[in-house]
Parts: C-alpha cells; structure tokens; sequence
C-alpha cells in the first residue's frame, strides 16, 4: 500500500516566506485560479482510490467531466488545462468568474461543452 501523504495546513501560521502563495513568482500567482478545480467523488469511492467516480469542475470557466477510475480524472485534468493553456490571455487584468461575483458561471444550468 502507498504512504499516505501528510495534509498541510494553509493558514497564515503555517505559511512563511519560503512557502508564500500571492506573489511567488513575481506578478503571477503560484496558485493561479485558471488552474484551480474541484473534485467531487461518488459514494462509491474507496478511500486508496482503487474505485474513483465523480466529477470535476474548471472554476474558471464552469466546464465539468464525469470519470469512472483515478486515471480517468487525470485525463480529464489533463484536457482541461491544455484547453485553457491554449486560449489567448484575456485583455483585463481582472479574474472573470469566481464566488459571489456578478455574471460569473453560478450554481444554475451550465453547458459542459464550453
């Protein structure tokens, strides 16, 4: 069986200088929001991930995906970010989309092609 990993906590106590999220890499986030999702597993799976149902969700741009085993989350990870790394950079220098911002893709009825 592979060690468990150990689960940090991100607090302000637990981050120094040397492990700073905002302003890592000079302007650029080391956590930027364009990579960050979601993922909600099924009743069904395990806890060593041997079974992994679910789906995952791009919080930027609302696009979900259904997988049925752990490398079928993977792939569908893959394909995520490979889509958005080829889009062109937006004009502004705001986030689109987000929690509790005007506009932004909510809780209501989302494409999952976008």
């Amino acid at each position: 069986m592979p060690p468990v990993p150990t689960i940090r906590r991100d607090d302000a106590e637990s981050r120094g200088p040397e492990n700073a999220v905002d302003g890592a890499l000079g302007d650029r986030p080391a956590l930027p929001y364009a990579k960050a999702f979601v993922v909600q597993f099924s009743y069904e799976t395990d806890a060593g991930l041997k079974r992994a149902t679910g789906r995952v969700e791009h919080l930027q741009s609302g696009r979900r995906a259904a997988f049925a085993s752990p490398v079928g989350l993977l792939a569908c990870l893959v394909a995520m970010l490979g889509d958005e790394q080829a889009k062109p950079p937006k004009a502004t220098g705001r986030r689109s989309g987000g929690r509790g911002s005007k506009g932004a893709p909510g809780r209501g009825a989302r494409s999952t092609s976008r």
